[in-house]
């Protein structure tokens, strides 16, 4: 990827994207934007809210299936449970609803971008 004649280092631009991920969910968390936890995410989802899920990579497929039986929207999996837990000061969290606002759009971008440069797939999208 070449931006104005400059090779663009990867690495840096992973761990860039990666940067500015962790800075909207504690940005989210902090002004009560996003939903953190199942039941949270649940009351958001049955409210009609628009919006897309956060999977920890490693959260429990029982979990999963739940949440994606109610939700007809997108997902990401990314990071893991004590991952996510961190970035907001909790010890584990399995998943965060975002709702579908301008910081929701771009917090989406950004893990779209951050999945693809991992060679990952953005295929959790429905």
């Amino acid at each position: 990827m070449k931006r104005k004649g400059m090779k663009i280092d990867p690495e840096r631009l992973r761990d860039q994207l990666r940067k500015q991920i962790v800075n909207l969910i504690q940005i989210g968390w902090r002004g009560r934007i996003i939903s953190i936890g199942y039941d949270q995410a649940e009351k958001e989802i049955n409210k009609g809210r628009k919006g897309f899920l956060i999977l920890a990579t490693d959260v429990a497929e029982r979990t999963k299936r739940n949440i994606l039986r109610l939700f007809k929207g997108d997902y990401f999996e990314i990071f893991t449970k004590e991952e996510l837990g961190s970035f907001i000061g909790k010890k584990n969290v399995g998943l965060i609803f975002v709702p579908e606002t301008k910081f929701g759009l771009k917090l989406k971008s950004l893990i779209k971008q951050f999945l693809d440069l991992e060679g990952g797939s953005v295929n959790c999208q429905r």
